[in-house]
């Protein structure tokens, strides 16, 4: 079993940043701020730019909004940075620069923002305690109780404060923190993901670790599950119409016209053969045949005039 590495960078974006997985991105934020009984996310944007052409950039690891209009930025982070709390201040200005380029210029009211820094280490240069998950919002220096402003805040999650066990967390809000954390020892997915959201984070972040290669042998062999369940199920239903011979063989023609698409990617014939049942035999001759009938299209149909 491949290892399975930690999900930061592009794996984190994968994993949370992508389009159909707001479910496990709403798994983490709940996690996360689980004070704000949030129910749904947002997806939004990951790049966000300056006042000016040439202005510096910032894309962040995960940008979402919520219902009642907060903004979250997620940045997740394995190696320590001195500078790290700066680091979350900086990534906390574009929201605001872009809602002054949105063009609303009759309050400077803003709803709030929650820059959270998912860390691999202790955060440096700020007071260490015990609590995993912290809370910072700007308040008064000699009386902690008053609040300057509740429209930006910084949330930290520091992983190494997690040392609860996998049968501590389990179904608890900090199950998908636990994950985070522990995804690079992880040799095999844990029983305990069997059925749960956890088993799709843990595909994404193995399929995030693989090599070019691999990656690709494993969409093949994805493409090919999801072809096959379709293509059977479709010469299944017109086979009750149509007869059970006919059936077969619409569906062998369907699983020849897929080996020809996957020849098409440069997919090895052998791992083609694995994943059609077709032998190697069949796939050479459907190839040779597709080519030698765009041979003919193209010299009796198509030949320049």
């Amino acid at each position: 079993m491949q290892e399975v590495l930690i999900p930061c960078g592009f794996a984190f974006k994968l994993i949370f940043g992508t389009p159909g997985n707001e479910d496990l991105l709403l798994r983490l934020v709940q996690a996360i701020l689980s004070e704000k009984g949030i129910v749904s996310v947002t997806l939004e944007p990951q790049e966000q730019v300056g006042l000016r052409p040439d202005a510096r950039r910032s894309v962040v690891d995960v940008r979402c909004g919520t219902p009642d209009g907060s903004e979250l930025i997620i940045e997740m982070q394995v190696k320590s940075q001195d500078d790290f709390t700066d680091r979350m201040v900086f990534y906390s200005s574009f929201p605001i620069i872009n809602r002054l380029q949105r063009g609303d210029n009759t309050s400077y009211a803003l709803t709030p923002l929650y820059m959270v820094g998912i860390t691999d280490f202790i955060v440096p240069g700020v007071i260490a305690n015990g609590d995993m998950i912290n809370h910072y919002t700007i308040r008064n220096v000699k009386d902690n109780g008053i609040e300057f402003t509740d429209s930006i805040h910084y949330v930290t999650v520091e992983l190494p404060k997690l040392t609860a066990t996998l049968a501590e967390v389990k179904d608890t809000a900090d199950w998908i923190l636990y994950t985070i954390k522990n995804m690079g020892t992880m040799k095999e997915m844990p029983s305990e993901y069997h059925g749960s959201y956890l088993e799709k984070m843990f595909e994404m972040s193995k399929f995030a670790s693989m090599d070019e290669m691999s990656q690709r042998e494993y969409l093949a062999r994805y493409m090919w599950e999801v072809d096959q369940r379709s293509q059977l199920r479709t010469a299944r239903n017109e086979g009750l119409a149509e007869g059970l011979a006919e059936g077969e063989a619409r569906g062998h023609a369907m699983l020849l016209d897929t080996a020809r698409r996957m020849l098409a990617k440069g997919i090895d014939i052998d791992i083609i053969a694995e994943l059609t049942t077709l032998s190697s035999d069949e796939i050479r001759l459907c190839s040779f045949s597709f080519l030698l009938r765009y041979i003919l299209e193209y010299t009796l149909v198509r030949k320049p005039q």
